[in-house]
């Protein structure tokens, strides 16, 4: 139990969807819930472990009915990633972003609850927020995962462009880090960044190809790693204090003989260890993370025009770039990711193109329909030629499936009910074919 706790009205009841749009708070003392929420199938099979799975609903059925009705979450969810509305107060085109803060609050922790058990021991949860209520969804997911699972919060440069007209140009985001092990455990099994190789040089034409170099020292004092070193330039060289040589003297000697000493200012400076690309450590991640590494909210909309240059663009997409670091840092091939708040697709797009496996839940019929699925056709189908296809190396390949999750209270309208999504996804699937010929 952490000594703080945040609270709101309603806290202990459950948040669910009631139609397609509206929540209500139901009292689980009072109220049993026996049976999972419908689960409609729109493909060939029915969300097998193996699946790749578009849920079009809320999260919390979405979850409720792939536990109870399915083997998806066999082996556990990698990573979570969310990019919930942020609760801004404003609207967007394809979502309104006004909630009740209780039920702002109530809606994440309920979320984050129902996934928590189906967790791996070496997952993590990034939630992608901004100013508006990142720091109370950071008490809400001590109290979840607990103080001690807290691993960073990374601020994401989204735009470049100046607000002359506010008081600060807001040009950054919040991404919220867990692991429900802890960060060092967590540590031990997370991706590095790989280094940049473009920065290795060959200073000396050395047969074996570009190199770079760091440090022939190491912390504190060892005794079998204090001797002199004989510089090219007739110079005795000592470690500094407080530090000894990297290596003892018969590992230098053998390093020298395998020219994997170098001596910089014309072999007057102090002894340095030849490394090659493929004796590189990759980099840990900073908590920085600017736009010219992993893109910008302009860069994920051009991607979406040259997808779509018939469509309105989403209003609040994600660069492929960043995903691909989240996903590359947090998983290895074949992991399971999962999103509950799809957008245009993003996650799933650079999941599948990464060659993970992907749950991707997104509420809104129509943004399901008009972005998170002809997204994804041409994933797999190889017409996506931007965002990371090129670095993931992607062509084509591999499938998905749409179910729909329906709501246990309210109901989805005339234009909404499984049998008029059912027709509309076999339109859009055709439609796709038939326009990759």
């Amino acid at each position: 139990m952490n000594d703080v706790q945040i609270s709101w009205p309603n806290k202990d009841l459950t948040l669910y969807a009631s139609g397609l749009t509206d929540y209500q708070w139901v009292d689980p003392k009072h109220h049993t819930l026996s049976n999972a929420p419908e689960l409609v199938n729109h493909s060939s099979s029915c969300g097998s472990s193996n699946s790749n799975l578009v849920i079009i609903g809320d999260g919390l059925d979405a979850i409720d009915a792939l536990v109870s009705k399915t083997d998806a979450l066999t082996g556990g969810i990698r990573l979570l990633y969310i990019d919930p509305p942020f609760n801004t107060q404003g609207s967007f085109r394809q979502y309104s972003d006004s909630m009740k803060r209780s039920m702002w609050l109530s809606m994440f922790q309920d979320r984050l609850l129902a996934i928590k058990p189906h967790l791996t021991q070496d997952s993590s949860v990034w939630v992608h927020l901004d100013d508006s209520e990142v720091h109370r969804a950071r008490m809400v997911m001590d109290e979840i995962f607990g103080e001690g699972a807290f691993v960073a919060s990374v601020t994401w440069q989204k735009k470049t462009t100046r607000d002359s007209r506010a008081a600060f140009s807001t040009n950054h985001d919040t991404i919220l880090v867990y692991a429900p092990s802890g960060p060092k455990k967590w540590k031990t099994s997370r991706n590095l960044l790989a280094k940049d190789e473009a920065n290795l040089q060959n200073r000396d034409n050395d047969p074996r190809g570009p190199w770079t170099d760091a440090p022939f020292t190491a912390p504190g004092f060892r005794k079998a790693q204090q001797y002199d070193i004989l510089s090219p330039s007739g110079e005795i060289k000592r470690p500094p204090r407080g530090r000894s040589w990297y290596a003892t003297e018969p590992t230098f000697q053998s390093l020298l003989e395998d020219d994997r000493i170098w001596f910089p200012k014309n072999g007057a400076g102090s002894p340095r260890l030849k490394l090659f690309p493929h004796q590189l450590r990759g980099l840990v991640p900073f908590t920085v993370w600017g736009s010219a590494d992993v893109g910008s909210n302009d860069d994920a909309k051009r991607h979406l025009l040259d997808l779509f240059p018939e469509r309105e663009v989403f209003d609040t997409p994600k660069p492929e770039e960043l995903l691909e670091r989240i996903i590359h840092i947090s998983t290895n091939p074949g992991d399971l990711v999962v999103d509950l708040f799809a957008g245009s697709g993003t996650t799933a797009a650079v999941s599948h193109k990464m060659r993970r496996r992907w749950i991707t839940v997104e509420r809104i019929v129509d943004t399901a329909l008009e972005f998170a699925i002809p997204r994804l056709n041409a994933v797999v189908n190889g017409s996506d030629h931007g965002g990371v296809t090129k670095q993931a190396s992607w062509k084509a390949g591999g499938y998905f499936e749409v179910l729909q999750v329906i709501p246990r209270f309210g109901s989805l309208g005339r234009g909404n009910s499984a049998a008029a999504v059912s027709q509309k996804v076999k339109e859009l699937t055709h439609h796709e074919a038939s326009a990759t010929g």
